[in-house]
This record gives structure tokens, sequence and C-alpha cells, in this order.
């Protein structure tokens, strides 16, 4: 997991300074909780309608500190040097200012560096009575079921009318539990596709992956033939040397995580959302059994399975490889003549569109022992740039991405991504993840019988977690 936490830092990093701008969670605009309430009335087939604003809550915290938790240091904009700053970031520090003004009181961001004892850290303050910040960060799988059921974060319906359309899709699927939203992020965690090398698709005379999805047809069939036909000996030496994919980011492990997902399926939640053990459903064996075909049957995914697949596919030994795109940089300064582009998975039998997943995903929590919950939460809200925030974050995006290409398929994915890390709540579970996925590949095994040899020791740990859950 030492590469994950180093990656979540830098990705939430990147995310609070850079494209969205940089206060809590990115950058948002809000005046506040803004719900209307709407009365008509109707004469002589006449209706005329009458739109009430409700009297904004106030709060005067005199002087109060409200303090923004996280593990990383730098997330307060107002320590960019001027001469750095963006328009993000310098329209955050305004709110900032704004905001402090409004509630009579000082926002503070706070760090407490050792991610490993880091939930340690909050739950002990706040048992206490002293939560080290009002307002959290806090990693999806730390917080669902155990910070939640536990009473250690509020939920944000508490304090603000959540149906305002501000609030964005990503927020509103990674962000709640049992119904209930406790997840705050106005922006959009780095989505996870295909890169392709698109020279060497002209090259060998393929069809374009973007060119496919442009036209609803990328597709697990095509995706499968395009990996077949780059599978092949170059150089004559009766030998492979180039195959349709080189890997992905995590080994073959987040591939197959994707192709469950993206197929409607799940580790560890049933078709009504209820956390149950979910491999051996229909829609993730399918899956499973798609990636076992891949490698073993069309041989199309580069043999062994490499250490570090991204080495590989930029020393041409790929057509595909599946990454997140915060890699894109470092693949195009080591492929230079090469062009790139960027996919998404492609579309599953049992999905109607498409999709990416992630299963990381930290969002801004409001801490349940804070004395001023509810204020801080208005606070969050209001510091946010929100629609301001989007179109700063597709500025910078247009201007980044290499390719018009890349930027759409960029921008799609801002709108279509989900969360799949759920199960990394519970102990050993990439491991055992790791284990069904290794038997498929290494060992031949079914991917039935892969998955039946963990799912005592998954239910087991699911279960646990549950019951000190509740």
């Amino acid at each position: 997991m030492k590469g994950i936490k180093v990656f979540l830092m830098c990705t939430l990093f990147l995310l609070t300074l850079a494209g969205c701008g940089g206060t809590s969670n990115g950058t948002t605009e809000s005046t506040g909780n803004t719900s209307k309430e709407n009365s008509s009335t109707t004469s002589n087939q006449n209706e005329s309608t009458t739109t009430k604003e409700p009297e904004e809550k106030k709060f005067d915290l005199q002087g109060a500190t409200i303090k923004i938790g996280q593990w990383w240091d730098g997330a307060d904009p107002r320590t960019v040097p001027e001469e750095e700053r963006s328009i993000g970031v310098e329209e955050s520090i305004k709110k900032l200012e704004e905001v402090e003004k409004k509630y009579n009181a000082k926002i503070e961001y706070v760090t407490f560096a050792d991610y490993g004892k880091y939930v340690e850290n909050f739950t002990t303050t706040s048992l206490a009575g002293e939560p080290f910040a009002d307002i959290v960060v806090l990693e999806l799988f730390w917080s669902f079921p155990q910070l939640a059921k536990k009473g250690f974060i509020a939920p944000l319906d508490d304090y603000l009318d959540l149906s305002d359309q501000k609030y964005n899709a990503w927020m509103k699927s990674g962000g709640s539990f049992n119904g209930k939203q406790y997840g705050f992020y106005d922006g959009v965690p780095s989505p996870y596709g295909f890169f392709y090398n698109k020279t060497m698709v002209e090259e060998m005379g393929l069809e374009d992956p973007f060119e496919l999805q442009q036209k609803g047809e990328w597709t697990w069939e095509k995706f499968r033939e395009l990996a077949k036909k780059a599978t092949k000996d170059t150089n004559g030496d009766g030998k492979i040397d180039v195959y349709g994919i080189a890997g992905a980011y995590g080994k073959v492990n987040y591939m197959g995580e994707q192709f469950i997902y993206s197929n409607k399926g799940a580790v560890d939640r049933d078709e009504n959302g209820e956390m149950k053990f979910a491999m051996d459903s229909k829609n993730s064996i399918e899956a499973l059994q798609f990636l076992s075909d891949l490698y073993n049957v069309d041989k199309s995914i580069l043999q062994p399975v490499p250490d570090d697949a991204a080495k590989e596919f930029v020393a041409g030994k790929g057509l595909m490889y599946g990454g997140f795109n915060w890699e894109m940089s470092g693949l195009m300064e080591k492929m230079p003549g090469k062009t790139l582009s960027y996919v998404f998975f492609p579309k599953a039998p049992q999905a109607d569109d498409y999709m990416s997943y992630t299963p990381f995903g930290n969002m801004y929590m409001i801490s349940k022992y804070s004395k001023n919950a509810e204020a801080a939460a208005h606070i969050l809200d209001e510091i946010s740039l929100f629609q301001r925030g989007e179109e700063i974050a597709l500025q910078s995006l247009e201007e980044k991405m290499p390719t018009k290409e890349i930027f759409e398929t960029r921008k799609l994915m801002r709108e279509k991504i989900d969360y799949s890390g759920g199960y990394y709540a519970l102990p050993d579970s990439g491991k055992l993840f790791e284990s069904v996925i290794n038997a498929i590949i290494q060992d031949k095994a079914s991917p039935a019988t892969a998955v039946e040899k963990v799912k005592p020791q998954f239910e087991a740990s699911l279960n646990k977690l549950l019951q000190d859950s509740k």
C-alpha cells in the first residue's frame, strides 16, 4: 500500500492546488445553502409562481478557528507565492477571506503527516472532545462503514440542501453511505483508462480506439480483436515481441478491477448496494473470464506480467497500457516522436455506457465531535468554487492535454467516474484480490475456482468489519 499512499497524497494535492484551484477540495463557488420554496396559485387558468428565498442562517463564531485537516503540507492556497498563484488559487483566497469575515472566524489548515496513524489520531482526538480538525480529509474506505456507523463523521444532509445541482455526481456517488451524504468534493479524482500508442495503431493499420469510442463501438469484442491483431512477432525470430496490452498500473490487478466494475460487477457489494462478497456474481465472473481469455487464450497481454508495465509500454512492447491519467506527462516525456491517446475501458456486455472507476477517493468530511459542526459544513460549502472550479479545471485540461482527442475523453471522464475501492476497508483485501488474479493468469485456474478459494477468508473479514462497525 505504500505506493498507493504516495499516489493518493499526490493526487489530492494536485487537485487542491492545480486543476480546480485550491482550497478545500479544489475550489468551488457557492453562497451557502440556497434552497428555495416555491408556491403557485392558479386563477382563471392563469398560473403565477412566486419564489421566496428562505432566510440565510447566520453564524457568529466570535473569532473561533475552524480547522481543515489533511496529511500533506501546502493545502492552504494562501501559502502559495504570489507569482505562482493560478486563477483558481486567487479566487480561493478571496473566498477564504470573505468567509472568515462573514463568520467572524479564522480558517486554519492543519497537517497530521503520519498517514498510517491518521485515522487513529482523528478518532482519539475526537473521543477526547477536541478533534484535530473540524473538517477532515478522509479516505472513503476509512469512512465507510466504520467512521460513519460509529458516529465520527456527520451527514451533510443535516446541514446543507444537497438537492442543489452544483454538487457533482462523483461527490454524491463516492461520498454517500446508507442513504446519507458524508463526503464533500467538488472535483473528481484522476480517472483510470487505456493509454494507447496512436503512432503504432496507424503503422499497423488498425482501427483507432478513440474513433470507435466516439461511435459507441469501443466494446469488449473490438478491444479483444484489436489486442489480438497487435500481438505479433515483428522481427521474424518466431517469438512474440509486441503485445496488444503491455499491462497496467498496479500490474493486472487494477485492470481486473476495472473489467469487473465496468461490467456492473463488484467485489464487496450486491446488486442492491449492500456490503456482501460479490466476486462470485455472474457479472464479476464474466469479467474475470474475459481477463483470463486475454491472457491465457489470446496471449495478448505481455507475458509474464511485468512489474513495471509502463516501462514496457514506453519501450514499444505493447499497443495499450491501463493507467491513471496523471501518468500522461511522464509517458509523453519518455516517448518522443510518438503520439499517445487515451480512452475509457471498453464498454462491457452488461454496461450501457462508458465509465471509469477508481479504487481511490478521499473527500472532506465534517467531524461530528466538532463544537461548530454545522458552521463548518456551511464554511466548507462557501469556500468552494463548484461550477467556477469546473470551468477552471476544464480550461487547464484543454491547455495541458496534448491532443483534442485526449481532452475530449478526459472531459467526458469527469462526468462518468465512480468508486470501486470500498473493499480496501477489509484487512488484506488487496492481497486476496491479487491472489485471485494470480491464480487465473499464473496457475490457469478458472475464475470460479480462484474466487471460491478466497471466499471464506473474504467473507470472514467482511463480517468482522461489519460487526466492529456497529
